[in-house]
């Protein structure tokens, strides 16, 4: 096992049994508006059945051994370029579609 891991998964043991995403974003050192794409994507699964403006509580030890398999960091990583390469798209066109209809309409 590389050291370095190690050492964030005995970082990970320190925190509580229930975490939320800031600090799951934390741990893999991403932003914490990347993790609710990571949910869409069935990477991360929380808790119970929390209502849709709850706070979602985590596994600790399941995201452990999550992290120790690095597919899954590499299907973690490929979730979040896909979200913001679709909003990024997305954004385009929409912008492509303001910026087209103002100069038709002006005929």
């Amino acid at each position: 096992m590389n050291p370095e891991l190690s050492l964030k998964l005995q970082a990970l043991y320190k925190l509580p049994v229930c975490i939320t995403k800031e600090k799951i974003a934390e741990v893999l050192g991403i932003a914490t508006h990347n993790i609710p794409p990571l949910v869409r994507a069935g990477l991360l699964k929380p808790l119970g059945h929390p209502g849709r403006y709850c706070v979602k509580y985590y596994s600790r030890d399941e995201l452990a051994e999550k992290f120790q398999d690095a597919q899954w960091l590499n299907k973690v990583v490929a979730a979040v370029s896909r979200h913001w390469r679709n909003k990024n798209a997305r954004k385009h066109a929409r912008l492509a579609v303001q910026n087209s209809a103002p100069s038709s309409a002006i005929k």
